[in-house]
């Protein structure tokens, strides 16, 4: 306990002694200073001349304890309870009257007047001056009857003891307030200025907000009776978010013509003062501060009691204005950080981006999940900038990459790596789905894309590698390079995955898928037509369109030969787009079967072409450049194409009605029924040419073709036969009622010049046809 009391006492001297920062802290230090040492040497004559009454004696030895006690007590604690007050009004009049002259305490009054008033509030400070009033009234009014005393106290001395020490007080509490008010500003100041310099390190605009009302609370505890509300218009409302202060309940919302303004945010001023005060419970002085930094209207309001300091609110708008610097920067910075991870032209990620990203996603040490990189160039891109300038090309980008969005997942990582060059990353694929992404990329961007009206038409050639243990991301984005150019290479819009020694033995790549490949792109294809002839007059009324691939060293190949390849490698998707486009830009030159009816062309679409979302757009780009009008195009597909895909489904009701006709070839060798086919956009059914040469012979045979006939026509959908030779067949199909049909008994497959030639000479069909050796359309 000894040991406890004497650190107490220490750590009070150590107090006492040291200067406290702060100028109002300093001047309360240097004032008990300056009254503890008045009375210190009002001590010593005090006690000199009342030595001979015991006492007096007393009287002045108990008086300065409690002077000593109470001065040291307010100032450790730097408050001065209502109690100590009156101790020292006690205490100053028991010292007067213990001495030998009433002026013997004047300065000890003055003193703790100085002292006492650098403590509390004004109305502290004018009950003080009564006490200290009663106090110099009492030591006059008693001063004749204490012993020792034969003389009473100058009356006027005393009044003007009175007035010294009123003026003394009302001076100390002026220099209370302004050095109050110098505390505060320099406390705001510092919050302040540490705000703004935490604030430069700042680009989160929720962190720099939560610093701004931090250090609103700091501004609110130097300033008493501060209260901030932050309030935002939302329709007629006002709506109270954050606040900072004294509030017993903080409104959720105020009215909303409580703001008033002359059309200007920054003008706005507090129109209801009373309404606000109602809300908020207290009668306070407000001042409305704009938020201009905000995705909508909004202020701060902020009040308090009788006046707001001009300090305080300079601070509030100070800190407002740093705040609204902090969140313009971080803005920039989130701007400047997505310009920097993103592709300026297209909004994908970079190359710096997609590097930082794939490798954080290879140091994973979770392997379980596939990854795959794609690496997509551009075929045939330079001939855009060329042809079409460097803006049409920047818009072509810009497609492609929305398409290559399209065609990826969100999760995925899709980059433009500089030029016409872009890189995928997938995860959680197999090889097989991976490939069937890319696939979907390249259909993707074979449809053509329309700038400034003109069509432009680029491929894409796609190279995938698989992510393997302890491989690099050197090593991948290699691999994934390596197979791209590989499936150039092969004959550009197609997909290659990696695999060891892709290209290292030329032998492998001069095959004939690679040479398919680049058959589109190279010339290597026509189209021959074979022309559809109406049964009731033998009149021509359309032709089917049939692809011939000229190879530079096996000669010309029959679509059996090389589509089902197509197929596999994805190479049909070029290859449809050419004969389509040329099928168009053939048959607007034909002339029309009879007069008023125009001829129709058949075109094969497979699968692959219907699966892509662009199918419908490339369709009707290439009747609007070729001119041929919508009807007198007609879609062929097989039955199982069709009913395997939903999506096919709706794409050819698109197609449909725009005018598009759609036909069934090869019918009766698949599963569909012709009541499922009647809920599809059909308008013709092919009769597959394996039923045509069996009905003659076969009773099942021609009982299907009749019953196909006969089904087809009560739903009002057209027959074709197929593969007709003979005229018995003719004269069979006739009279079972199949509206028209093709085959070797009227024409092969023959060139679009040699087509037009048969139709100058067609008004009058042979009575006895030539059959031509069969050849596979």
């Amino acid at each position: 306990m000894k040991r406890t009391g004497n650190r107490g006492l220490a750590e009070v001297a150590r107090t006492l002694v040291r200067r406290p920062s702060g100028v109002l802290q300093g001047t309360r230090w240097l004032f008990t200073w300056l009254a503890l040492l008045s009375l210190l040497f009002s001590v010593p004559g005090i006690i000199a001349t009342v030595s001979a009454s015991p006492v007096a004696l007393l009287m002045a030895t108990v008086s300065a304890i409690a002077l000593y006690g109470s001065w040291i007590y307010g100032f450790l604690r730097q408050r001065v309870p209502l109690a100590l007050e009156l101790l020292d009004a006690v205490a100053l009049t028991g010292f007067a009257l213990a001495g030998p002259v009433p002026a013997a305490a004047v300065p000890l009054i003055f003193g703790a007047a100085w002292l006492r008033t650098l403590y509390g509030t004004p109305w502290r400070s004018a009950v003080r001056a009564v006490l200290y009033t009663a106090a110099v009234v009492a030591i006059t009014l008693l001063w004749p009857f204490t012993p020792g005393h034969e003389t009473a106290p100058d009356l006027a001395r005393q009044l003007g003891t009175i007035s010294i020490m009123l003026l003394t007080m009302a001076v100390s509490g002026q220099l209370r307030n302004g050095l109050q008010a110098n505390d505060w500003a320099i406390e705001q100041d510092k919050a302040l200025t540490e705000t703004g310099s935490k604030l430069l390190g700042m680009t989160d605009a929720n962190q720099i907000r939560l610093l701004a009302w931090t250090t609103a609370a700091n501004l609110g505890s130097s300033t008493p009776g501060l209260r901030v509300l932050k309030v935002s218009r939302h329709g007629e409302l006002l709506h109270v978010g954050a606040h900072t202060g004294d509030f017993a309940a903080p409104p959720q919302t105020l009215p909303g013509d409580l703001l008033q303004s002359s059309g200007v945010a920054s003008q706005v001023q507090i129109g209801h003062p009373r309404a606000l005060n109602e809300a908020v419970g207290s009668t306070l002085v407000w001042e409305c501060v704009p938020l201009t930094e905000q995705e909508d209207d909004a202020w701060l309001l902020v009040g308090a009691p009788k006046r707001i300091p001009e300090g305080t609110i300079l601070s509030v708008r100070s800190l407002v204005n740093q705040v609204n610097l902090a969140l313009r920067n971080s803005h920039s910075h989130h701007q400047l950080t997505a310009q920097a991870q993103h592709d300026t032209l297209t909004g994908l990620e970079n190359r710096l981006s997609f590097t930082t990203k794939l490798g954080a996603l290879l140091a994973r040490t979770d392997s379980t999940e596939a990854l795959h990189v794609l690496f997509l160039d551009l075929d045939d891109f330079k001939y855009v900038n060329d042809q079409m300038g460097h803006r049409a090309g920047d818009a072509v980008l810009t497609e492609v990459a929305e398409r290559l969005r399209h065609c990826t997942r969100p999760q995925d990582i899709c980059a433009r790596l500089g030029g016409d060059e872009f890189a995928v990353v997938l995860t959680g694929t197999t090889d097989a789905a991976a490939e069937a992404i890319a696939q979907r990329m390249v259909g993707s961007l074979a449809a053509p894309i329309v700038v400034d009206g003109r069509p432009c038409r680029v491929g894409a050639s796609v190279g995938v590698a698989r992510a393997v243990a302890g491989a690099g991301i050197d090593e991948l984005v290699h691999q994934a390079d390596v197979a791209m150019y590989a499936a150039k290479a092969n004959g550009k819009g197609r997909v290659q995955l990696f695999r060891p020694g892709l290209l290292q033995g030329e032998s492998s790549l001069v095959s004939f898928e690679r040479q398919l490949a680049r058959a589109a792109g190279g010339d290597e294809l026509e189209v021959y037509y074979q022309p559809i002839v109406s049964l009731a007059d033998l009149h021509c009324t359309g032709a089917e369109a049939l692809v011939r691939w000229r190879h530079p060293e096996r000669g010309l190949l029959l679509p059996t030969e090389f589509i089902p390849l197509a197929e596999t490698t994805g190479s049909i998707l070029g290859i449809g787009a050419f004969v389509l486009r040329r099928s168009c830009a053939d048959a607007v030159t034909w002339p029309p079967a009879r007069p008023g009816v125009p001829m129709r062309v058949h075109v094969n679409i497979s699968a692959r072409e219907l699966e892509s979302d662009y199918f419908v757009d490339s369709v009707l780009l290439c009747l609007a450049e070729s001119g041929l009008p919508a009807e007198r195009l007609v879609l062929e597909l097989t039955e199982t194409v069709v009913l395997e895909s939903v999506s096919a489904v709706e794409r050819l009701k698109t197609l449909h009605a725009h005018g598009v006709s759609v036909a069934i070839d090869d019918f009766g060798t698949g599963y569909s029924s012709l009541s499922t086919l009647r809920s599809l956009p059909i308008s013709v059914v092919k009769l597959d040419a394996s039923f045509v040469t069996g009905a003659l012979t076969n009773p099942v045979d021609r009982t299907v073709v009749e019953a196909i006939v006969q089904m087809s026509a009560k739903l009002g959908i057209g027959t074709i036969a197929e593969g007709v030779e003979k005229l018995d067949q003719q004269e069979l199909l006739l009279s079972i009622g199949t509206d028209a049909a093709q085959g070797h008994l009227y024409c092969r497959a023959v060139p679009a010049d040699e087509l037009r030639e048969w139709l100058a000479r067609a008004d009058t069909p042979p009575s006895t046809p030539q059959v031509q050796p069969l050849e596979t359309a």
